[in-house]
């Protein structure tokens, strides 16, 4: 970790060079699906001054707000699987077919409840339909129902499908809300194609989790729209929490980390802020000088 801009007294630098800016959302541009408003205001400004700024998520396309899309430059998606930019989908890798039928097969072997995502859906075997919308419901809590966050949560039940083949979807990576095998463990049972992590929304590391493409990471999205955008990568901006954002993290010239991540997430981070409802990224903004 380097200390360039470590400490929020030190003299703000130059504002860089155009830069591309890569943002995870929960946890990092939103609280629980609610973006503060300081922080849209944020992304806005930075836009203003001549960077790009793309939300760069491990949601698909299918569970993201619609008026999101237009408040950024560009969009990198299911945890780097997907790409659209300047009205172009620069890519949208898939789980391979062979692997994608042996984890359905050793999903359903091992009755985890689970979702295949897609940019297109969110499938679903049936039988674990009414657990997932009964986690997610409880996630709401005591949330006002017209709040943000609360349909945000909606959206993601809305989006629930069950597919007549889930062994012949086509999907992107693997949500699992509940298993009795362990997340690491399946993983292997799968074999080659698939890494095991954490996920940041259901909070059980033990019964939960996600199977992602081992080939993908959000890194490859970052790379991907430098090129495209003709940046450099050192004037690349991350800003994450989750241990899927380590891989950018570790591949952007500026790296944001959000206090009480995990260790490995904040391993490479330049500078540290804290999460939305502190509205950190409008803290992150300025003191690497593009506010």
């Amino acid at each position: 970790m380097t200390d360039a801009f470590s400490r929020p007294d030190q003299t703000r630098p130059e504002p860089p060079r155009r830069c591309a800016v890569f943002l995870d959302f929960d946890g990092t541009y939103a609280d629980h699906g609610a973006v503060p408003a300081a922080h849209a205001e944020a992304v806005q400004a930075v836009r203003a001054n001549g960077h790009h700024v793309l939300l760069c998520t491990g949601r698909p396309l299918a569970i993201l707000p619609p008026e999101l899309a237009g408040t950024f430059d560009g969009l990198v998606t299911s945890a780097g699987a997907r790409v659209d930019i300047d009205g172009q989908t620069l890519c949208d890798e898939r789980i391979d077919p062979e692997t994608a039928r042996r984890a359905v097969a050793v999903l359903e072997e091992h009755g985890a409840a689970y979702c295949l995502e897609s940019p297109e859906a969110m499938n679903v075997p049936e039988r674990a339909m009414d657990l997932l919308r009964t986690r997610l419901t409880s996630l709401l809590g005591s949330a006002d129902p017209d709040s943000p966050a609360a349909a945000g949560t909606r959206m993601i039940i809305d989006a629930l499908t069950v597919p007549d083949d889930l062994a012949g979807c086509s999907f992107a990576k693997i949500s699992i809300w509940d298993s009795p095998t362990g997340i690491r463990e399946l993983a292997e049972l799968v074999g080659p194609g698939l890494r095991a992590l954490p996920n940041s929304i259901t909070g059980d590391a033990a019964r939960s989790g996600e199977l992602q493409n081992a080939r993908i990471d959000k890194a490859d999205g970052v790379a991907l729209v430098a090129r495209h955008l003709g940046i450099d990568i050192a004037d690349t901006v991350g800003a994450g929490d989750g241990m899927n954002d380590v891989g950018m993290l570790e591949a952007v010239g500026t790296a944001i980390g959000i206090e009480g991540s995990p260790a490995p997430v904040l391993a490479p981070a330049d500078i540290i802020v804290p999460g939305p409802s502190r509205h950190g990224l409008v803290e992150a903004f300025t003191r690497i000088g593009l506010l």
